[in-house]
């Protein structure tokens, strides 16, 4: 998933640093970069431009291929190796196009020949800075998207994202003739169990929430649908597995311990499960979640804390 931070970090203004052992050049280019309003650090070798990065966590860096100790390749190689994200251009000779573009291959971004322009350094400093900028806000809007797919309390995702799923396994299900299972899971007697004590039960449901996640497999879908009411699509499942699924959910939930658990009516937190399977059950995704409902609602009224199937009491 992108970074969270992403969304809390305000956004500050681009940070440069040009490497180049020759001070003309490195005068020049230092210039060009201020001239057009951009801030630019300077030093002289590889060696130096590693640790001023690890310090300052540049957003690009201009480097001379060759330069004492650590060349521009390798600085290239060290960046990537330690997992920076600071864009790299190379400036170069006219005689060293060929070890510029090993360095393309390597992970810079572009490269400049000498002799150069101030307008072409500008040009290439803002061409690197405009990309950098579309690549954040390609991340910040995959970040909103996942964030749009995430119940906020208990971490699975939500009713949008399972309405989705559902929608393509179903879909997934016809084309491949595999099967599909969807459990509708709710827990008994909830608001008498929270009492108007909301943190209680909000740490219930983030329990319940863990304890599904890790029973079922890494591929199913396992959703908080509303409420104290849950969600998990098996894909590819059959029947009889998911009754077995169901009935670990079922049992894992009576050995777990909750908070003030006490004063449910059975003594402690239990869920009540539904069934229906795809497309035996239902030719829809949205006739699915119906036959698993009703299943679940035959749950509720055989006294709770039980799996019931649909069809088996119709």
């Amino acid at each position: 998933m992108a970074d969270l931070h992403l969304l809390e970090e305000k956004q500050a203004p681009p940070e440069i640093l040009v490497v180049d052992d020759d001070a003309m050049v490195l005068d020049i280019v230092v210039e060009s970069i201020r001239a057009a309003g951009l801030n630019a650090d300077a030093c002289e070798d590889g060696a130096e431009a590693l640790a001023k990065n690890e310090a300052t966590h540049y957003d690009l860096i201009l480097t001379d291929m060759k330069l004492p100790g650590l060349d521009g390749l390798s600085l290239i190689k060290r960046l990537k190796a330690d997992n920076s994200d600071t864009d790299v251009i190379v400036i170069t000779g006219y005689g060293s196009v060929e070890n510029a573009v090993e360095c393309m291959k390597a992970g810079a971004i572009d490269y400049i020949i000498k002799p150069f322009t101030v307008d072409q350094i500008q040009v290439a400093v803002r061409k690197a800075l405009d990309h950098r900028e579309l690549r954040r806000r390609a991340l910040e809007r995959e970040l909103y998207r996942e964030l749009s797919y995430l119940d906020p309390l208990t971490g699975i995702h939500n009713r949008r994202y399972f309405d989705e799923a559902l929608e393509a396994e179903t879909q997934k299900s016809l084309r491949h003739k595999a099967p599909l299972v969807l459990l509708m899971i709710d827990i008994d007697d909830f608001k008498q169990y929270q009492n108007n004590d909301h943190q209680r039960g909000d740490e219930a449901l983030k329990k319940m929430a863990h304890l599904f996640k890790t029973t079922c497999r890494v591929y199913d879908v396992v959703t908080r649908f509303g409420g104290e009411e849950f969600a998990i699509i098996f894909p590819g499942a059959g029947l009889e597995h998911s009754m077995e699924m169901a009935g670990r959910i079922l049992q894992e939930v009576r050995d777990a311990s909750f908070e003030g658990e006490e004063r449910c009516p059975l003594g402690t937190l239990t869920v009540s499960i539904g069934v229906a399977c795809f497309p035996e059950h239902a030719s829809s995704s949205a006739g699915l979640v119906r036959c698993a409902d009703q299943a679940l609602d035959e749950a509720k009224r055989r006294g709770k804390n039980n799996v019931q199937l649909w069809g088996s009491f119709r």
